[in-house]
């Protein structure tokens, strides 16, 4: 409940020069379209207050406003002149037809002045500091007003923790000569992770007058709770996918006797019941995938549809268990060895590996007839069915994974969902080292599925195992922020 002489809003102003990419951050932000994004200078026009978090009473508005102009500097010199700068600034009107870049840099700093508790600065971190001769002229100007500013690094590229780490030192350093400048941290645009979003409220309860700090605290552990809340939400939907694979099969068909020796012998009959498989199997899973993926851009407030197609492979990317009815193959004694035998170099050509080899194996090592219909039932009888190999399981697993790692990182303002062509290496090595990590449980999830699996054992070993890897790759990229996974 709110204290008495608490305030329980907080006003928080986007700042920055002009198309540095302030609108494009409050879509993300707010995840919605807002206001208008275009390549050019004074797309924003006129500051705009939109709804950013709410909790109880508790709530935080954020202003999207003009960009300050190219001819900054002609201000400045005229606000130094005056005795009373901030007066003098505040009681100028210019025309917004004939000068547009003072007109745009005089509605923020109204906006400022007028409405907010907290600033939020944005830099083009594109370019090193000392080629920006604008941004000490701007904060100079912030400066008179006296409001904190908290300073955020955007269109830093594709996330990088080590490169965003040195690119704040060199922005700390060469901000340090300004008194209102309260932090420096990275919140791209484009490119942020819905980890790093409750920090801005974090940071301001830091800088906000007491009687608002506590209502800064309130929302952003409101807002870390939401974001949470959608996190959980996708580790069901993701959970969902990988579920269906494991358990998904595919029934081989019943064979005669002459059937069971003619699959064994030709190589074409061998493949069109696999082309079979292949292609229902693939069908399943490219859907189940594309179904899943979408359903994560919708939740993370994006638009668009996913693109993306799953490769088709071997058929090594199966995993076979057929009763081959072993008192058949004990009885056929030295003819049907005999007929094995003289098919190796055939089953060797067509690349019958089931079971990771098994059956060469055996042929090359002259196993009898009844060795060799035990290697074809791998590891039980009476299941005629095709599944997905437990390495292709990973693969899927790291697959969709990465998928949310991108859409988790895709700022609004870029418009629409594309899946991306390449995601950031330190993405794959940070996600190779949770799977490493968890290994047996994963492989203890697939070994669970399967024709006769026990689905809700399958499904809680999954989606336990899902939302521990996940933990462990955002707390791995972003340390600053792992607090936001206790929250439960």
């Amino acid at each position: 409940m709110p204290e008495e002489g608490e305030d329980k809003e907080i006003v928080l102003s986007l700042i920055s020069h002009t198309n540095v990419g302030k609108t494009a951050l409050a879509r993300t932000l707010l995840r919605k379209d807002v206001g208008e994004v275009a390549d050019s200078a004074h797309v924003t026009m006129v500051p705009e207050a939109y709804p950013l978090i709410e909790s109880g009473e508790y709530s935080a508005r954020l202003w999207d406003t003009p960009g300050f102009g190219t001819n900054l500097a002609k201000l400045a010199k005229r606000i130094r002149s005056s005795k009373n700068p901030v007066g003098w600034l505040l009681h100028q009107v210019w025309d917004r037809a004939k000068d547009k870049s003072l007109w745009c840099s005089q509605e923020a700093i109204r906006n400022v002045q007028d409405n907010a508790d907290v600033i939020l600065y944005l830099v083009d971190a594109s370019q090193p500091p000392e080629a920006l001769g604008y941004i000490d002229l701007e904060l100079e100007v912030i400066e008179w007003i006296g409001k904190p500013v908290l300073v955020f690094l955007n269109q830093t590229g594709q996330p990088d923790g080590e490169r965003d780490r040195l690119a704040e030192t060199e922005w700390k350093a060469h901000l340090e000569k300004h008194s209102i400048v309260k932090s420096v941290s990275v919140l791209d645009a484009f490119t942020r992770c819905w980890t790093q979003e409750h920090r801005i409220m974090e940071l301001a309860s830091e800088v906000v007058p007491k009687e608002k700090s506590k209502t800064a605290r309130v929302l952003g552990k409101a807002w870390a709770k939401r974001n949470l809340e959608t996190f959980d939400r996708a580790v069901d939907s993701i959970s969902e996918v990988l579920v269906a694979s494991a358990i998904d099969t595919e029934a081989l068909s019943s064979q005669s006797l002459f059937d069971k020796i003619r699959t064994l012998v030709v190589k074409k009959e061998r493949n069109k019941e696999l082309d079979r498989i292949q292609t229902a199997m693939y069908d399943r899973l490219a859907k189940r995938t594309a179904d899943t993926v979408n359903r994560l851009i919708s939740l993370h407030g994006l638009d668009g549809e996913t693109a993306s197609k799953l490769s088709k492979s071997s058929r090594e990317e199966f995993s076979i268990k057929r009763d081959l009815e072993e008192s058949f193959a004990a009885t056929m004694g030295g003819a049907f060895s005999g007929l094995v035998g003289g098919l190796s170099a055939d089953l060797i050509s067509g690349g019958m590996t089931f079971g990771g080899g098994a059956i060469v194996g055996m042929l090359l090592g002259g196993a009898t007839t009844y060795a060799l219909a035990r290697g074809y039932n791998l590891t039980q009888t009476g299941q005629n069915m095709v599944r997905w190999t437990e390495a292709h399981f990973m693969n899927q697993l790291k697959f969709i994974v990465m998928l949310y790692l991108a859409i988790s990182h895709f700022g609004r303002g870029r418009g629409s969902w594309r899946d991306p062509v390449n995601n950031p290496a330190r993405w794959e090595k940070s996600v190779d080292s949770a799977l490493l990590e968890m290994e047996e449980d994963w492989k203890r999830a697939w070994k669970k599925g399967g024709a006769s699996a026990d689905v809700k054992r399958v499904e809680s070993l999954v989606h336990k195992s899902l939302r521990e890897l996940l933990v462990k790759v955002f707390r791995d990229l972003y340390p600053d922020s792992e607090e936001i996974f206790d929250l439960r």
